[in-house]
């Protein structure tokens, strides 16, 4: 029954099975690839943090207080929630692989279902990795604008770093060397081909 339940929303938000063995490939034995579970594909595909923040507060209620009505019973129609949830690729979707079950206008938790501290740990999840990737996509817009804006500086410092990675390189062994001066490599080399020997008088 899971199954039959599961295929639509997946089918429709374009989201592959919960079992799938993508991401093997390439990877070198031992290497530990987790498997996302259907709840946790739905919240990756939301790209809100205001509606993963309303699905935290609505999932911890009814996780610490199942026993309270207002607290399972969500108006889909109403204009804050239809901007955070009803209107938002996945988020819907998400609550009722949680349980949740849609009536009218409603989404509803029947009796007998529920929901823990782990979907509210999985929704916690989802918001921290949303954060990262707008924290490294900001920072990526900054590095663009001020490329842009000092284009020879930007150029100028792809030079540097790039000399820097060749001068390693080509020469690892005397990289960082203080007491030899640059050159006294050679002759240490033609020193202990025997050549030492005449040296000196």
């Amino acid at each position: 029954r899971g199954v039959r339940r599961h295929a639509p929303t997946l089918a429709r938000l374009r989201v592959p099975p919960p079992a799938f063995a993508m991401g093997y490939a390439g990877y070198a034995p031992g290497h530990k690839v987790v498997e996302l579970t259907v709840l946790q594909q739905l919240l990756k595909l939301i790209k809100s943090d205001k509606s993963l923040e309303t699905l935290e507060k609505l999932t911890r209620n009814t996780a610490q207080a199942p026993a309270e009505e207002k607290f399972r019973k969500v108006r889909l129609t109403n204009e804050k929630i239809a901007a955070v949830i009803t209107d938002v690729p996945g988020a819907k979707e998400a609550m009722v692989e949680m349980g949740w079950v849609e009536e009218g206008e409603f989404l509803v938790l029947p009796p007998g279902r529920s929901v823990t501290m782990r979907e509210v740990r999985d929704i916690d999840d989802a918001r921290a990795a949303l954060k990262k990737l707008e924290d490294e996509a900001f920072k990526r817009r900054i590095a663009a604008r001020n490329a842009q804006k000092n284009p020879d500086k930007a150029r100028l410092l792809a030079e540097m770093a790039a000399d820097r990675a060749e001068r390693a390189a080509r020469d690892p062994v005397t990289r960082g060397s203080v007491a030899v001066p640059r050159g006294v490599g050679t002759m240490q080399t033609a020193s202990g081909a025997g050549c030492s020997g005449t040296s000196g008088g």
